[in-house]
Order: structure tokens, then C-alpha cells, then sequence
């Protein structure tokens, strides 16, 4: 699934830190306080909802973002972080969400395996 920018948000002591970015680290809201931290990531974080938000090309920083996916990154009823991406061109679909789900998933596993708790 194409995406200009990608962020692993990592749950670590209490708050949700990247740990791992293409492009910078992607979040929106990045000003309004949720539990674990600021940010859309954290909303996604504490409610385990998903995020998808079209947009009609609002600046973020120097670009215009298009479309934006906030994903739970869950593994066996552990809540491990939020994977979020962004597009500057096009926005996402259902599909694209449902695949976004399931790498999340692939994601929650590996960090699973680097806490040694697979």
C-alpha cells in the first residue's frame, strides 16, 4: 500500500514514542491531550478505533496531506502501539484499511517477540 509517510508509535513507559518512521514521525492533533500522550495516535491508542481522514489538501508542515490511517497495533489482546500512515496524494479505502489492519497485526508480533514475550 502506497504512502509517503509512515510512523510506528511504540508503547514505552507510560507514553507512545516512534520506533520506527518513513519519512518524519506522522501524527495529527499533535497539540490536543489524550491518555498516553497528544495526539491522534493516542486517541487511536486508548480507544483501539480506527482512524482514516480524507482531506481536501490542508497543509501539514510543507506538504498537503491527503489522506491519513491511524491503525491499532494489537497482539493477543495487548494493546502495542498505533501504526499510522499518510499520503499526499489520494486518500485511503476500506481495503487499504483492512490491509493496514493486518500488517499492524505483523507488527504487534514483532514487537511482541523484541519484549520476549511471543
Amino acid at each position: 500500500m502506497p504512502c509517503e509517510l509512515a510512523t510506528l508509535w511504540a508503547s514505552a513507559g507510560g507514553q507512545l514514542v516512534p520506533a520506527a518512521s518513513v519519512g518524519r514521525p506522522l501524527d495529527l492533533l499533535e497539540s490536543v491531550p489524550f491518555g498516553r500522550g497528544v495526539g491522534l495516535r493516542a486517541w487511536v491508542f486508548r480507544s483501539g478505533r480506527v482512524v482514516r481522514i480524507p482531506s481536501r489538501g490542508r497543509g501539514f508542515r510543507d506538504e498537503a496531506l491527503r489522506g491519513f490511517l491511524a491503525v491499532p497495533v494489537e497482539h493477543r489482546g495487548r494493546r502495542m502501539g498505533v501504526l499510522v500512515l499518510g499520503r499526499t496524494e489520494g486518500v485511503f479505502g476500506e481495503e487499504e484499511e483492512e490491509q493496514a489492519r493486518a500488517l499492524a497485526g505483523e507488527l504487534a508480533k514483532v514487537l511482541a517477540e523484541a519484549e520476549g514475550g511471543e
